[in-house]
């Protein structure tokens, strides 16, 4: 490894490396993507839906569905829905519904759940198996899709037994990845090898490989127990017993070899070895190349010093542990001492083909506005609203503003559609209702009241009693008392029409705002807030008990990757574990994006369990993160699964 600091009169660094991929081999791969899960998503067969005869529909229509087929190999999925549509409104009953499946999968694949459940809404109550299937798979996958396995799980058992044939691969995969989602690895593991005796084709059977290898890794990070059952074959034994070693190689894959090596020497003629050599092994060390010479562009100096120190100390923890023949080179410039414009050009300078950084947001926002990006880079936090990103430009961030979104869609999920909000009288506060209003509107739900509280404030008292409208029901009473001439006996009560109360709020609000809203008769309804409210190894969060959070895997998953990582760092820099352990972790998936993006692995297919969460990279060139979720139990985050299963 080679690390040089730079400070502004530092030496330069002249190193030949590869010539950094442009724009247009970007380009070129999100199409690539896009036709991939197109391919995915059209094996959701439906029987008999071929271009319609002319005896069958309405003159006209049979150039409408050879265009609406057109749109959807082109990708323009919204499009291709629409016209699917149209044609089903000229035609007759069983074709209608065939049509509008089609329509259902397009808006599938355009990331709209409104749309598709509107159109299965539209079929008729009665279908034939196939189709009916075919509607279950559809259903089963946007539930997928929505983090709700459950859900999926119900719509597949509403297919009538048996299944037909050609659907049964598809249903078999879906019920599997469910089973794996919810934390039942044997149960996925038997289903996925089901289904893999219905295969024939040498490539689908290694995809349902595949798909048990993932179902492994997601089933560990949720510390899912791997014991087989007494009785269980070695085939189901041996994929059991290669769960943890699974989720080394996803969190922390430059350590996972040892695992691996151990459980194929008490595996030596499982199936699963072929696999393991000719995908798994290779791809270690995230199985991508990293450039010659990288960039990590921080602050160093200055107010924001500790913040910057953090996210470099797990960048490079994440570097020295892949093997030392395959790290890049990395130097660091500090922004503080430089400027961030002149650190960065710098960096470009001295022969790096790939920068990481800046961290501070005005100076992601200068970078974004200049035309210095030549190369691609990492930014590490978000460029402005409606700002345009240049093409090599890279958005990673601890979003609150994206957390608060997905705790919107997770009240809809667990099934709270109406519910209150209490934030901060602040411009952070209002970001964050304004995310999650926007949200939960787009899910179906709404907010029936919010309010917003002092920061520097010592009691919360006013602003929760107005919203539980504990004060009108007081004034009420006191009307009544008034009207009658004589004082009455009170006991107040809370507003009776909201499902939970969303907080924006940091630890030490948030130890105060539970307890009040417990005093005021909410102690019934759910909490939910984002992970700002939680501070790892406080004292004090029994106050917090009850509360419905999101949060990083380094912070609230008990896998034994997550607590191995925790524990060194709070060995070797306790002091920063204690208040910066976010930021390391930041660091450390920062360095496991590099080779990713270097080699344009984009979309949901392409995804990272990392430990601020499981990372994807969207078609706007975001990091996209997906959080655990836990509840405070006893001061201490406990592990929820995908939907909330109590209300305190």
């Amino acid at each position: 490894m080679s690390l040089t600091l730079h400070l502004p009169a530092g030496p330069q660094t002249t190193v030949c490396g590869r010539a950094p991929e442009g724009p247009s081999k970007l380009l070129t791969t999100l199409r690539s993507v896009r036709d991939g899960l197109l391919c995915v998503l059209a094996a959701l067969s439906i029987a008999s839906c071929t271009t319609p005869t002319t005896q069958t529909q309405a003159p006209g229509s049979e150039k409408q569905f050879a265009q609406a087929e057109k749109l959807a190999r082109e990708g323009k999925y919204v499009e291709a829905a629409q016209v699917y549509e149209q044609v089903a409104a000229t035609s007759p009953k069983e074709l209608r519904d065939r049509l509008l499946l089609r329509a259902a999968k397009e808006y599938l694949l355009a990331g709209d759940p409104d749309k598709v459940n509107a159109t299965l809404a539209k079929l008729s109550p009665s279908l034939p198996t196939q189709d009916f299937a075919t509607r279950a798979q559809i259903a089963a996958e946007l539930a997928l899709q929505s983090r709700n396995p459950a859900k999926a799980l119900a719509e597949l058992d509403r297919i009538p037994q048996p299944i037909p044939r050609e659907n049964a691969p598809d249903v078999l995969a879906l019920r599997a990845k469910a089973q794996f989602a919810l934390n039942k690895p044997a149960l996925g593991v038997t289903t996925a090898l089901e289904r893999e005796r219905l295969l024939n084709n040498p490539q689908d059977i290694r995809a349902n490989q595949r798909l048990i290898w993932e179902g492994l890794q997601q089933s560990a990070a949720g510390n899912a127990d791997f014991k087989a059952q007494p009785g269980s074959s070695a085939i189901v034994a041996g994929w059991l017993d290669l769960g943890s070693a699974a989720l080394v190689a996803a969190r922390n894959p430059f350590t996972a070899k040892n695992d691996l090596a151990s459980w194929r020497a008490r595996y030596p003629t499982h199936p699963a070895n072929t696999f393991l050599n000719e995908e798994v092994l290779p791809d270690l060390g995230v199985g991508l190349d990293y450039p010659t010479q990288v960039a990590l562009v921080l602050p160093l100096s200055g107010r924001q010093q500790a913040a910057g120190v953090a996210v470099r100390d797990g960048f490079m923890a994440a570097l020295l542990q892949q093997d030392p023949a395959r790290r890049p080179q990395v130097n660091i410039y500090d922004t503080v001492a430089m400027g961030a414009s002149t650190a960065y050009r710098r960096a470009i300078a001295d022969g790096s083909q790939f920068v990481v950084g800046p961290l501070m947001k005005e100076d992601v926002a200068a970078l974004g506005a200049s035309s210095d990006v030549s190369v691609l880079t990492l930014a590490l936090n978000q460029l402005p609203d409606g700002a345009s990103s240049p093409p090599m430009l890279f958005q990673f961030s601890l979003d609150p503003e994206d957390e608060a979104r997905q705790v919107a869609r997770r009240v809809v999920s667990d099934g709270r559609n109406r519910g209150l909000a209490l934030l901060p009288n602040n411009e952070w506060g209002q970001r964050l209702y304004r995310a999650f209003e926007t949200e939960l509107k787009t899910q179906g739900g709404s907010v029936a009241g919010v309010r917003y509280y002092d920061t520097s404030a010592r009691d919360f008292s006013d602003p929760i009693s107005r919203l539980l409208l504990i004060d009108e029901s007081r004034a009420r009473a006191n009307s009544l008392s008034t009207a009658l001439g004589q004082r009455l006996e009170f006991e107040p009560r809370r507003r009776s029409d909201a499902k939970f109360v969303f907080i924006g709020a940091y630890p030490a609000q948030g130890r105060s705002l539970r307890p009040t809203l417990r005093f005021y008769l909410a102690d019934d309804l759910p909490v939910y807030a984002t992970s700002d409210i939680f501070e790892p190894d406080a004292q004090a969060n029994n106050d917090l008990d009850g509360v419905i959070f999101p949060d990083m895997p380094w912070v609230i998953s008990p896998d034994a990757v997550s607590t191995e990582l925790r524990t060194a760092l709070s060995r070797y820099w306790p002091v920063r574990a204690r208040g910066r352990g976010r930021l390391y972790a930041f660091g450390f998936d920062a360095y496991r994006i590099v080779p990713l993006l270097k080699a344009g692995k984009f979309g949901p297919a392409n995804t990272i369990p990392g430990m601020t969460g499981l990372l994807s990279i969207d078609e706007r060139g975001r990091v996209r993160r997906e959080l655990d979720w836990a509840r405070v139990t006893d001061g201490q985050p406990v592990p929820v699964g995908t939907t909330a299963t109590a209300s305190r």
